[in-house]
C-alpha cells in the first residue's frame, strides 16, 4: 500500500468507528479480513495511525473546533499538529487508492489550526469536556497524570491457570520463545508482556495454561479468597474471566456457579472452561436468573459481583469509548449496580463474603455505591484487604485499608475498584 492508500484506509476506519459507535479493534479486524491484500506492515501502519487519532482525539476535536471546522473523519485524521498542510495535499491527490483532494474549506480549516499551547485540560486529557469534572473528582491533584496514563497504551497482562501450570513454568516457556515477559507487580498469578502478542497462535493459550486478564481484574477476583469445597457464585460472569480464576483457586473442588443476564457474552464461557480444564463450574442460562436467585438464597460462601459500569477504568484499552460516555446515563448504571448488590447479598450465607468490583474510576460507582449499600445492610462489614486476600498479597502499596482503588498512573493497571464484605454470623 502507498502512504496515500494507508491514509485512505485510516480515514475509512475512523469513520466507521464514529458512525457505528463500534469498538476500534473489531472495526480494524473487519477491515483486515476484507482487505487481505494489505501486508503485515500495511496493517500495522494503518492500525497505528487509527489509534494515534483515537488517543489524540481530544486535541484534534479542540483544534478543529477552534478553527471553526466541521468534525469529519477526514479532518479528524488530518488535524495532526505535526504534519504540514502541504503533506496532506500531496497525499490527497484523488488517485485510485488515495483520498479525494482537499476542498478549499478543508484546506483553509487545516491552515487555521491553533497552537497546542492554549489547549484546555479536557483536550489534553482526551475526554469530553462534560466528563472532566468527574475525572477531577476521582483523581484530585493527580488528574493530569492520571488522564495521561489513562490515555496511554496498556501492556498485555496474563493470568496463569494454576490447574495446569505454575507461573515460573509459563515465564520460562515464554522467554524461550523470545517473548519479553516478567511477573506482574502485584498479582501472584500475573505475567506482564510490554508488547502485543498474538495469543491465539501460542500453544500456552491454546492449551489453557494462560488467559489474558488485566492485573487489576486478577486482584479483584482474588479478594473472593475462593477455596476448595466452597459454594461460590460469579453473578455477573460475562465471558467468564473471573470464573476461570475462581475455578483454579478452588482446585476444581466444590460448587462454582456462573450466570449473567447477557446470553451473548455467557455463550463464550463453556469453550473457555473446557480449554482451562475446569470441571466444577456450572453455567446457568441468563433466562434462569430469577429462579437461580431464589434457589441459591443464603447458600453461597462467596458471591463475586463484577458489575456493569461505565468502564471508565478501561479507557486506555478502548480510547474511543470515552467519547460515547454520557454522564446523563450514570443514574441508570447506578440503579443497576444497586439492584445487583441486593441480589448478591441475598445469596450470601451467614459468615460468607460478597465481593463488589467495577472497572470504573468514578466515585459514584465505587465508594459511594458501597456506602449506600452498607447504610441499608448493617449485617455486612468491610473486610481489610490484607485479610481478604488470605495473606496471598502483602504489598503495602495495595494491601492497606479496606477498599481497593487501582489507577493506571499509581499502579500501572486498569482503573479498578473492589471491596470484600462479610455477612455477620
Amino acid at each position: 500500500m502507498t502512504p496515500a492508500a494507508r491514509l485512505a484506509a485510516s480515514i475509512e476506519i475512523v469513520g466507521t468507528i464514529l458512525e457505528r459507535a463500534a469498538a476500534a479493534d473489531r472495526v480494524l479486524a473487519e477491515w483486515q479480513k476484507h482487505n487481505r491484500y494489505a501486508g503485515a506492515k500495511d496493517r500495522r501502519a494503518v492500525a497505528d495511525q487509527v489509534y494515534a487519532v483515537l488517543r489524540d482525539q481530544g486535541m484534534r476535536r479542540w483544534r478543529l473546533q477552534a478553527a471553526g471546522a466541521e468534525l469529519t473523519p477526514r479532518l479528524l485524521v488530518m488535524a495532526d499538529a505535526s504534519t504540514p498542510l502541504a503533506e496532506w495535499q500531496r497525499l490527497c491527490d484523488g488517485g485510485r487508492y488515495a483520498p479525494p483532494a482537499l476542498s478549499e474549506d478543508e484546506a483553509a480549516a487545516l491552515a487555521r489550526l491553533p497552537s497546542d499551547e492554549d489547549a484546555p485540560l479536557w483536550a489534553r486529557g482526551n475526554l469530553p469536556e462534560a466528563v472532566l469534572p468527574l475525572a477531577e473528582a476521582a483523581f484530585g491533584a493527580d488528574t493530569d497524570m492520571e488522564l495521561a496514563a489513562l490515555n496511554g497504551r496498556a501492556p498485555l497482562d496474563l493470568r496463569v491457570n494454576l490447574l495446569k501450570a505454575t507461573r515460573d513454568h509459563v515465564l520460562e516457556q515464554l522467554r524461550g520463545e523470545g517473548i519479553t515477559a516478567a511477573p506482574a507487580p502485584f498479582s501472584p498469578l500475573g505475567i506482564r508482556i510490554p508488547e502485543k502478542v498474538r495469543l491465539e497462535q501460542n500453544s500456552l493459550y491454546r492449551d489453557g495454561l494462560i488467559e489474558p486478564q488485566d492485573e487489576a481484574a486478577q486482584l479483584a477476583g482474588l479478594l473472593a479468597d475462593a477455596r476448595a469445597g466452597q459454594c461460590v457464585i460469579d453473578l455477573c460472569a460475562g465471558a467468564g474471566g473471573k470464573t476461570l480464576l475462581l475455578a483454579a483457586a478452588m482446585r476444581n473442588q466444590g460448587e462454582l456457579h456462573a450466570i449473567d443476564n447477557d446470553p451473548r457474552r455467557l455463550a463464550r464461557l463453556p469453550v473457555r472452561l473446557a480449554r482451562a480444564g475446569v470441571r466444577n463450574a456450572t453455567v446457568h442460562a441468563a433466562d434462569d436468573l430469577p429462579r437461580f436467585l431464589q434457589d441459591m438464597e443464603g447458600k453461597a460462601d462467596c458471591v463475586l459481583l463484577d458489575v456493569p459500569c461505565t468502564g471508565s477504568g478501561t479507557w486506555r484499552r478502548n480510547p474511543e469509548a470515552r467519547w460515547r460516555y454520557d454522564p446523563a446515563g450514570l443514574d441508570e448504571v447506578l440503579r443497576r449496580q444497586a439492584g445487583l448488590l441486593e441480589d448478591g447479598a441475598r445469596l450470601v450465607k451467614p459468615g460468607g463474603r460478597l465481593v463488589y468490583a467495577t472497572c470504573s474510576v468514578l466515585p459514584a460507582e465505587n465508594g459511594d455505591q458501597i456506602g449506600r449499600f452498607l447504610g441499608h445492610h448493617g449485617e455486612f462489614t468491610e473486610v481489610p484487604l490484607a485479610e481478604a486476600w488470605g495473606g496471598a498479597i502483602t504489598d503495602p502499596r495495595i494491601s492497606s485499608g479496606r477498599r481497593l482503588s487501582l489507577t493506571p498512573y499509581r499502579h500501572g493497571t486498569d482503573g479498578f475498584f473492589a471491596v470484600a464484605l462479610r455477612r455477620a454470623g
